[in-house]
């Protein structure tokens, strides 16, 4: 996970005595899917509401963190959309669906220079 600080969440469910393959169950989440989570090599949003909700993880930013990590890859989603919604017909809902793609856009870029 990158810039979040989650070192050792492994712990969390250690305190209970649960093993990996009782969490993952639990969550219905893929074993090996929830252990690159604990270790680090992977975000996985789902598993981090769901040690929050299980284990009382105080999250706070972190489950923001992980989708304005992914800023970059979402602004070049949205002007690939963008260009997709540009070779539609000129519709009012294709407008509307443009000028809400703009906006996504506006925001993400504000928050990255933040």
């Amino acid at each position: 996970m990158r810039s979040i600080s989650l070192q050792h969440i492994y712990q969390y469910r250690k305190r209970y005595h649960l093993n990996l393959k009782d969490v993952a169950f639990l969550l219905n989440i893929d074993e090996g899917n929830l252990s690159r989570f604990e270790k680090g090599k992977s975000q996985n949003p789902k598993a981090l509401l769901g040690y929050h909700v299980l284990f009382d993880l105080s999250i706070g930013n972190s489950i923001l963190k992980i989708f304005y990590d992914d800023n970059e890859e979402i602004v070049h989603r949205c002007f690939t959309l963008l260009e997709a919604l540009g070779n539609k017909s000129k519709t009012k809902k294709n407008r509307l669906r443009i000028k809400g793609v703009n906006c996504i856009i506006k925001k993400l870029s504000i928050s990255d220079d933040e």
